[in-house]
């Protein structure tokens, strides 16, 4: 059950028509920029929605899993995912974002440990990965903290607003996590909320 003293936040998967949450976020070009490599500068809705067509369209088997984090208001405070799941080789990409307002909170933090819980529990994935900008120093603490080890660097890899950054590529495989998970979860900051249950998102 939820915690009383806490707010209850829901974990659902992402539809085509949140692609206006997106925009909002994503105005913002210093997000937008550290976020996603490959969109630099921000887009209007149907640009935006075209970007987001093949992540969110059905495949057999899927490929991605998308999810927003909102209040039980409707008010998105985050958004992550699995991608570029390998069925073969039992690997995924972990992308995650977390609106300016609701930064400092635990919730990167908690939204990944769900996702890890779904990719090795339910998935059965070896490994999941990610990649980040040099310069992004909030979520270098939430992997580091998630148990994440450092896998590699591209020099100068990231370009935005006239510097180059470095690429770093992290890592964590299914032992690992499993090794250190009550130790994340029992030591994680201080929330300001609980998700709504422990569904199995895999069947949402």
């Amino acid at each position: 059950m939820p915690n009383a003293s806490k707010a209850t936040l829901r974990f659902r998967p992402l539809h085509e028509s949140d692609i206006v949450i997106l925009m909002d976020w994503f105005h913002d070009q210093r997000d937008l920029a550290i976020f996603d490599r490959g969109m630099p500068l921000p887009v209007n809705l149907q640009a935006m929605t075209e970007s987001w067509k093949a992540a969110l369209a059905y495949k057999t088997p899927p490929s991605d899993y998308w999810f927003l984090v909102e209040t039980e208001k409707d008010r998105p405070l985050g958004l992550c995912g699995l991608q570029t799941i390998s069925y073969v080789h039992g690997d995924a990409i972990l992308p995650f974002f977390v609106s300016q307002a609701s930064r400092g909170k635990g919730l990167a933090t908690a939204m990944t440990s769900r996702l890890l819980d779904m990719a090795f529990r339910t998935l059965r994935l070896h490994r999941v990965s990610t990649l980040y900008r040099q310069d992004n120093v909030g979520t270098h603490k939430v992997l580091k903290r998630l148990g994440f080890q450092d896998e590699g660097r591209v020099r100068e890899g990231w370009y935005s607003n006239g510097k180059h950054f470095d690429i770093m590529r992290v890592g964590i495989l299914h032992h690992e996590w499993e090794a250190g998970r009550e130790a994340v979860l029992s030591n994680r900051e201080p929330t300001a909320f609980d998700f709504v249950d422990n569904a199995d998102l895999a069947g949402h």
